[in-house]
């Protein structure tokens, strides 16, 4: 008996519909893109026209932040007499170049004993400047109010120094901490001060050392306890 055989099989998938549906799919997504576009094109086009306005605000503000520090730098440069960076250091108060200016200032009435003026002056700079500059200005401000005859006023603001482990002048602060210490006849702090100063010895520390060395010699030596005296 001979066996059936059939000459068209069912194919596994039609390709003709395929074909079809992705050309359907295809046309129907162009379809509701441009039903979304008519019903949205205004609120499209004011998107896209504000991340253009905001993109061109931000670049266009970091232009003139960069040509107003141009133009700060300019004004300090050309401020070459006492009253002009004074005027300078006035205007711009709060920006670091304006705490240089009062720094540069505070010197210059150091130098010709106006210690007064020099302590405001380096306090202004102390306000405005930052990092090392903050720093010298801080502790020209204790100077300028020790050589003023303002001792408790500079401690406070030594102790602040002290008080900051990364601060670059930290052994000057120190000595000068010891120092007061010692006029007020604070022995134990200033031998705390001393050995602080000495446990961190570097090339840049050594000066300041020999000095506290120097110091060391003035403070009466440490009355033993009454447990090592029994």
């Amino acid at each position: 008996m001979a066996q059936s055989t059939n000459k068209n099989p069912t194919p596994k998938s039609d390709e003709h519909n395929i074909v079809d549906s992705a050309i359907f799919s295809s046309g129907d997504l162009e379809d509701q893109l441009n039903l979304i576009w008519e019903k949205n094109k205004k609120l499209i086009i004011y998107c896209i026209a504000g991340i253009f306005a905001v993109f061109g605000v931000y670049h266009l503000s970091g232009f003139m932040i960069e040509q107003g520090r141009l133009a700060i730098q300019a004004d300090y440069t050309s401020a070459d007499d006492s009253a002009s960076k004074l005027a300078f250091a006035q205007k711009e108060s709060g920006n670091p170049l304006s705490g240089f200016a009062y720094k540069e200032l505070a010197a210059e009435a150091y130098e010709e004993g106006d210690y007064a003026k020099a302590a405001e002056y380096f306090e202004n700079a102390s306000n405005s400047a930052k990092g090392v500059i903050k720093e010298a200005a801080q502790m020209g401000h204790a100077m300028a109010l020790i050589q003023n005859g303002q001792s408790d006023q500079a401690e406070s603001i030594l102790k602040e120094l002290v008080s900051n482990e990364n601060a670059g002048n930290l052994a000057e602060a120190r000595y000068r901490l010891a120092t007061l210490a010692v006029e007020n006849e604070d022995f134990e702090y200033a031998r705390t001060l001393i050995a602080d100063l000495q446990t961190n010895f570097s090339q840049e520390t050594f000066y300041w050392i020999q000095k506290a060395m120097t110091l060391q010699s003035e403070i009466p030596a440490e009355e033993p306890s009454p447990a090592a005296e029994s």
